[in-house]
């Protein structure tokens, strides 16, 4: 949670003069930052989910729900759920406070904003159930309530029970405000890649049939930087790299490729 909420954004912009024009591209910042903070707000997704269903997930009354979470005045909440007819029954509703607890909420919350989500999370797992039939690897969805009210809900890999971490692989199914409505996917899979989480090294991650860095390639760094001296993303028309200073301070820089 703290390396996700303090990672620092001092965007260091380096190119190459075009061989047929007399201007200096420039790295398009201002969408890597929107994947960025996008990113880290799927790190946060992600612990806070794991801290809220670990036990509830193990428990009988609560198997096979869906499980997705989100904030509301600055405090994590978890939902559980089923699809039941033509709508999302909500049958636990958690939140975490600022020291970590768990409990139950019993607060106010929008019920019918709440039933959307879960919604459009079932169906979106229903989509990519064949996905997980096929590839052994293991799945976190993530759902997201866009400024536009669509709803976005992501699956990338997660840490695998082997203690592998991988990359090179995410789905985005966008539905409507309703949930009901998919209005489109999106598929990143390309050279699919594991890696052991141990000594300290380097780490060059090949996102070369891409323009700019994924979002599931900034996810994956944020979520295992620790784990390497440096992350490099290499796209298409770019280099994206994380470094970590002796403070402990996390900064990127880009170089174009050249010829962009």
């Amino acid at each position: 949670m703290g390396k996700a909420l303090s990672l620092a954004l001092l965007i260091l912009i380096s190119g190459y003069t075009a061989k047929t024009q007399n201007v200096v591209p420039a790295f398009d910042t201002i969408e890597f930052n929107r994947k960025l903070e996008l990113a880290n707000w799927l790190t946060e997704y992600d612990y806070f989910s794991q801290l809220s269903t670990v036990n509830l997930s193990r428990q009988e009354e609560y198997t096979g729900l869906q499980w997705f979470s989100f904030t509301q005045e600055h405090l994590w909440h978890t939902i559980g759920g089923k699809i039941a007819g033509e709508k999302f029954s909500i049958l636990k509703h958690v939140v975490i406070d600022s020291m970590l607890n768990i409990s139950d909420y019993h607060g106010h919350s929008d019920t019918s904003a709440l039933l959307a989500p879960g919604y459009a999370l079932a169906q979106a797992d229903a989509h990519f159930q064949t996905v997980r039939d096929t590839s052994n690897i293991y799945f976190t969805s993530f759902v997201h309530r866009n400024t536009d009210q669509s709803i976005s809900i992501w699956f990338l890999p997660a840490f695998q029970p082997s203690g592998q971490a991988i990359y090179g692989c995410e789905w985005e199914y966008l539905f409507d405000s309703t949930g009901k409505n998919l209005l489109k996917q999106f598929t990143y899979s390309e050279n699919i890649t594991g890696l052991w989480i141990g000594q300290p090294r380097e780490l060059r991650m090949n996102y070369r049939n891409s323009d700019t860095p994924t979002l599931g390639s900034l996810f994956f760094a944020l979520s295992f930087c620790d784990y390497f001296t440096r992350v490099r993303i290499d796209t298409n028309k770019s280099f994206s790299i994380l470094t970590k200073d002796k403070a402990g301070k996390y900064t990127w820089s880009h170089e174009l490729r050249q010829g962009f």
